[in-house]
């Protein structure tokens, strides 16, 4: 068992998802805080975490994208790099993915937390 790291929380993550997932640059220090507040504090539970919601992740992130988030995304991210992501039939970055598993597992506490975090509270 070992203290997570930035550096560790992508090692689990590159275990779990695609690596197609793994494209957006990131230091994953905030999900590493957000993983502490959560109570995750080691590698053995991040996995123990991703042994659970993986699948189920998973199969959110390869599921259709709403007209709305499409248009939201490609205002943010350009057609292009929007569509590379439909036609590989993924949508998610890493971070995105240990966010949704996070919300999976911890519901409206997490929700309400990542609202506080974006503003949107």
């Amino acid at each position: 068992m070992r203290a997570l790291t930035p550096k560790l929380v992508h090692e689990v993550l590159q275990r779990f998802f695609p690596a197609q997932n793994d494209n957006f640059e990131c230091g994953y220090l905030e999900e590493l805080g957000e993983l502490k507040d959560f109570g995750i504090a080691t590698d053995e539970q991040l996995v123990s975490l991703l042994q659970k919601r993986a699948d189920e992740v998973i199969e959110i992130d390869r599921s259709p994208m709403s007209d709305f988030d499409i248009r939201a995304s490609i205002e943010d991210e350009g057609e292009e790099a929007v569509q590379k992501r439909l036609r590989a039939g993924f949508w998610f970055s890493f971070p995105a993915l240990l966010r949704i598993a996070l919300e999976l597992e911890f519901g409206k506490a997490y929700e309400e937390y990542a609202n506080k975090r974006d503003g949107v509270a």
